[in-house]
């Protein structure tokens, strides 16, 4: 769905989209394990998705511990292609929003094409928000990890390291970081210049980094 650059933030949807993975590569094999979806509509939280996914493979032991998701409640789960009808209505026609999203898209472009599609044609090549540009543009660079970035923002997740928890928490940090310049009042121009300008949904680069030093905390 075509959104006007001037429309205002408040009547476009928006999807915080957060995963959780067996490892920190998806170019060495590596599988998402869990999803987390937050919808927003008319600048409030109307709907959450969450699953579990069997990857199919082993999930790293560094994975089991910074998340608490162990092989066992991955394995008989739903795979991510038998899921892909069950969360798109969350992602259709919305905004795309993570914090250090390209993460998360080197792992969904490729889970994508398992199914047959391409990750932006299945969304209609939407606008990207990333939480983490946002916070580099006002705070500078380094320290600008999910659980500092909440910490520094007065806000207190539920939990973290988990796909919905991390997704609503990116949620309530959009919604802070655009406090100061009109909240859901801006028009979508000047949300997008809030992070540097407009970003897709393909990779720059080849990789996605896990443990960038803003990815930390």
């Amino acid at each position: 769905m075509a959104f006007s650059l001037i429309q205002p933030l408040f009547s476009i949807p928006v999807a915080a989209i957060d995963v959780e993975t067996t490892g920190t590569s998806s170019l060495h094999g590596h599988r998402i394990i869990e999803v987390g979806i937050a919808r927003y509509e008319n600048g409030r939280k109307v709907a959450e998705y969450q699953q579990l996914i069997d990857p199919r493979r082993r999930i790293d032991s560094i994975i089991v511990n910074l998340t608490g998701i162990t092989q066992a409640m991955c394995d008989g789960q739903p795979t991510f292609v038998e899921q892909i009808p069950a969360m798109m209505p969350y992602l259709s026609g919305a905004i795309v929003l993570g914090h250090n999203i390209r993460f998360d898209f080197s792992f969904l472009l490729p889970e994508f094409r398992q199914s047959g599609d391409e990750l932006p044609q299945a969304l209609g090549n939407p606008h990207v928000v990333d939480t983490l540009f946002m916070a580099r543009r006002r705070f500078g660079r380094g320290g600008n990890g999910l659980g500092n970035l909440a910490r520094r923002l007065g806000y207190q997740p539920a939990a973290a390291h988990r796909a919905l928890p991390d997704a609503i928490t990116t949620g309530a940090i959009f919604e802070l970081l655009l406090g100061p310049v009109g909240g859901w009042n801006i028009c979508l121009c000047d949300c997008l210049l809030e992070q540097g300008g407009p970003m897709g949904l393909l990779p720059r680069q080849s990789s996605a980094s896990l443990v960038a030093d803003d990815n930390q905390g």
